[in-house]
């Protein structure tokens, strides 16, 4: 079931301002390359807060655009590769492209620390993936105590299969409000387009979590602990869910675990090549609960 999105406009706009940033480097100043990802920065007349840009590449094919953008998005990989990333919570899932979250980034004392409200829209296909995510008012976010309510402009991946392997562009434009020293600022600045080599160096040391490839239930939340490398998928609805795991995150194989269904629910696992696994769940009836751990 999809659940009405008051933000579907705001959301489809940042979606094709982001095609349109990332489509190009004319007009991006080139800054430096660091640690393998070429550094832009674009100033834009309607806003003081520059938009900063990352480019970097994967060689070979061992990964697919929709596997590096679950590293690149799924909170309990980003708590690895990201240092600033403190604790997100999906508030609303729309469907299972889009949602609305609530983001908390940390920052060095004295400076308090910033939180988002925001949405986040990703168009999925085989060869070329996109996530935007950007600021909304929305009174299931609620300002924090002792945080300071960024504005997340526009921030977003573009993830593209080539024919040398995968090309990432991220690309974001934050203002962080209240009162910040400007070295923090421009540190911030620098560091952050520098994400996308992180995503690169996360996904060819550990792989990627389990990364949901078909669902024909309704898709209501997903949670990934990095440590334990377990997986949680809360359903609901009637059909099945299908997922491909990593050989990287799991050398030894997954076991899966079930609760809903009335029991009735199936599981299986079929071998996906390059040593993943396709994990299937299916004849889900109702709230359904999966787990996908070591073996």
């Amino acid at each position: 079931m999809t659940v009405e999105n008051i933000h579907a406009e705001s959301n489809r706009k940042a979606l094709s301002d982001l095609k349109e940033l990332a489509s190009t480097l004319e007009g991006w100043d080139f800054s430096q390359e660091k640690d393998g990802v070429k550094l832009y920065r674009k100033t834009v007349d309607s806003s003081p807060v520059a938009i900063v840009r990352g480019e970097t590449d994967i060689v070979g094919h061992e990964f697919t655009p929709q596997q590096v953008a679950s590293v690149a998005t799924l909170p309990g990989c980003r708590k690895i590769w990201d240092e600033k990333y403190d604790v997100s919570e999906i508030k609303q899932m729309y469907s299972k492209v889009e949602s609305l979250f609530w983001c908390k980034l940390k920052t060095p004392w004295p400076i308090s620390p910033r939180d988002m409200a925001a949405t986040s829209l990703r168009e999925i296909s085989e060869d070329e993936c996109y996530v935007v995510m950007s600021s909304v008012e929305d009174a299931k976010i609620p300002a924090v105590s002792g945080c300071v309510r960024a504005n997340l402009i526009i921030s977003g991946w573009k993830i593209t299969k080539t024919d040398a392997g995968v090309h990432i562009t991220y690309i974001t434009q934050v203002d962080l409000a209240g009162s910040i020293p400007t070295a923090f600022l421009k540190s911030v600045q620098q560091q952050v387009p520098l994400c996308a080599g992180l995503v690169v160096k996360y996904i060819q040391d550990y792989g990627f979590a389990p990364t949901t490839t078909e669902c024909t239930a309704d898709f209501k939340s997903e949670i990934f602990d990095h440590a334990k490398r377990e997986y949680v998928c809360n359903l609901d609805g009637s059909g099945e869910c299908k997922w491909m795991t990593s050989t990287k995150m799991y050398p030894n194989g997954v076991t899966i675990s079930i609760v809903g269904s009335g029991g009735n629910a199936k599981q299986e696992i079929q071998d996906a090549g390059k040593g993943n696994q396709i994990v299937i769940v299916s004849e889900i009836q109702g709230p359904t609960t999966v787990k996908i751990s070591k073996a």
